[in-house]
């Protein structure tokens, strides 16, 4: 049984013109993404390699000079610029230095510069190395974003054009629920984001469907007493199509839509529900619903995200056979100041007589603040 009364030919359909669309500013977001993408990319990606190469096999050396060097930091993110100047078995060099990573500390930094053992013209400042786990991810991060933002969009783009193509070819209709989720209006036309429904609960991806200048969504309240949008599903194709008020997405002759909308009008007039009161679901489809869905969806990521964190670092400052686990060392640094001091002192119990870490370091950047008598301002 249907959820709302639409009678429809008992023969195959097609679909008219193009109803699914690509995603929202398609080509203004790809270009925007890609050129972050592209100036990520040589803003830090020169240096990354540089490093990694360096981390390979590391040489400190005594004779260079600092001729200008800087970090700035914008809520956590922080970048530090050096020019340096050195020499080595009688070559003099001249590199600038570029480093990004994150880092909520505040005070000054303590480097030394540090040259490949295999390629002397390789050269960064030891916070480079000290940071290269935490400026990978980071680099990751924005470029998973960057890049897989374009990607995204334009696999979505030709799911749209593939499924369009399927739309055209005629096939048997099934009518379906679906949630209405957002409608963008601009210039007159309405584009509409939808997902199915099954027993009342959201299914599958969002779909997108642009309707021209006058045309509405065809909306309903089922025999739940919830608002859906009526669509159809295709044997020919998975994706349901959102149906237009006046049905002219269905190639069916005047009278069967006249004959269809009659009996759902009827219908829906038996339910309480006026024509106007459905054009207004389209203006503002149940927005503390989506609202709400969407801040649960991200915040079920950060609170595992927040988990595994956690619990890494819980790990490193009890469990970790080394204190220079570089991921440990970075979260531990990122650790309000108690919690630090706790973990710094969980280390200290175990690798006390070695080197302190990054960020369980005293004043003289060697040995435990931890340790008694030491402090770190």
């Amino acid at each position: 049984m249907s959820f709302v009364n639409l009678p429809l030919p008992s023969r195959s359909l097609a679909i008219n013109g193009r109803p699914f669309a690509a995603p929202a500013a398609f080509l203004f977001t790809v270009v925007i993404l890609t050129a972050l993408a592209i100036g990520l990319a040589w803003w830090q990606g020169p240096g990354l390699w540089r490093d990694i190469q360096i981390s390979q096999a590391p040489l400190t050396i005594d004779e260079w000079e600092m001729l200008d060097g800087e970090c700035s930091s914008r809520r956590g993110l922080t970048d530090c610029e050096a020019h340096i100047v050195y020499s080595f078995e009688g070559q003099d060099y001249d590199k600038h230095i570029t480093i990004a990573f994150v880092d909520f500390s505040s005070g000054d930094y303590l480097v030394d510069l540090v040259i490949s053992e295999n390629d002397p013209d390789l050269a960064t400042i030891s916070l480079g190395l000290d940071m290269l786990w935490n400026r990978l991810a980071v680099f990751g991060v924005f470029m998973a974003l960057f890049v897989g933002g374009p990607l995204a969009m334009f696999w979505s783009a030709y799911q749209a054009n593939r499924a369009n193509q399927s739309a055209n070819t005629p096939g048997r209709l099934e009518l379906v629920p679906v949630r209405v989720t957002g409608v963008d209006e601009k210039r007159g036309n309405k584009n509409v984001a939808y997902v199915r429904t099954v027993n009342g609960k959201n299914k599958g991806s969002m779909i997108r469907s642009q309707f021209r200048d006058g045309d509405e969504p065809l909306m309903a309240v089922g025999d739940d007493g919830d608002w859906y949008g009526v669509a159809v599903k295709s044997e020919q194709m998975a994706l349901p199509v959102l149906l237009d008020r006046g049905l002219h997405r269905l190639d069916i002759s005047d009278v069967e839509r006249q004959n269809a909308l009659a009996a759902f009008d009827a219908e829906q007039a038996q339910r309480g529900v006026a024509p106007q009161d459905a054009a207004e679901q389209t203006k503002n489809p149940s927005p503390m619903k989506a609202a709400l869905r969407g801040l649960m969806a991200a915040g079920g990521v950060i609170v595992l995200m927040v988990i595994g964190i956690f619990g890494y670092w819980i790990y490193y400052a009890t469990s970790a056979g080394d204190a220079f686990d570089s991921i440990g060392i970075e979260i531990n640094n990122l650790m309000p100041e108690p919690l630090n001091n706790w973990a710094c002192t969980q280390l200290y119990e175990r690798f006390g007589d070695e080197r302190a870490p990054f960020g369980c370091v005293a004043d003289d950047y060697t040995s435990w603040k931890v340790a008694p008598g030491k402090t770190k301002s």
